[in-house]
């Protein structure tokens, strides 16, 4: 049996973001030493406690005992839900990789993990306030949390116990625009190769036709 993949938030990450919102909320607290408007020093300490708020969750959520997600025989456990939600392989059909808001997630596309149908209602609703148009994905990994090499290999991990457990999942790997163009530059030079290749076998092969001839 494997050894269970276990997910938590990148602590640099988090320690990046959580210090991000620490300094906008000091930054909304300075408004209430200047000379300004009642109103202004009202709003800078609206959002002064709310960036206070963003930071403290985010530092705290990088520190819980428990892994956002779990990635084993069994198939993907998303912990990050207030139910946590088990979704064994043979029901995932489908793991790629997407934008959204700005940044990559990885989506996991499964069959119907509810029976209720009060219960597929909320789960949609709450999908669609978190993640924008992608609501019909069952399980979401954000990038956000995560630096690039970690979260690529989430994605790697996902993939291979996916291949393994269930050969029939489609596996989509997001590929950015800009390595699309240079994928298909690296294309167009080998059909060029391949073309003055050809034009020069050709070419030697009609000299040699006329020397035997």
């Amino acid at each position: 049996m494997e050894k269970e993949y276990k997910v938590y938030p990148d602590k640099i990450r988090t320690y990046t973001t959580s210090s991000i919102f620490l300094a906008f909320s000091l930054m909304f607290f300075s408004v209430v030493f200047q000379d300004t408007w009642l109103i202004a020093k009202a709003f800078a300490i609206f959002f002064a406690l709310l960036f206070l708020y963003s930071s403290i969750r985010t530092f705290r959520n990088g520190h819980l005992k428990t892994p956002d997600f779990v990635i084993s025989h069994l198939g993907v456990r998303d912990n990050t839900r207030e139910t946590p939600l088990q979704v064994p392989w043979s029901d995932i059909l489908k793991i790629e990789m997407v934008p959204n808001n700005a940044v990559m997630q990885i989506c996991i596309l499964c069959k119907s993990t509810l029976q209720d149908e009060q219960s597929k209602t909320i789960a949609l609703q709450d999908n669609l306030a978190n993640n924008g148009n992608l609501a019909f994905y069952s399980v979401m990994i954000d990038g956000f949390k995560f630096r690039q090499k970690q979260f690529l290999a989430i994605f790697k991990e996902i993939e291979r116990q996916g291949v393994k457990y269930n050969p029939q999942i489609l596996v989509s790997e997001y590929i950015d625009p800009e390595t699309k163009r240079k994928l298909s530059d690296q294309r167009e030079a080998q059909k060029d190769m391949f073309r003055r290749q050809n034009k020069e076998l050709t070419r030697q092969s009609k000299i040699n036709s006329k020397l035997w001839q």
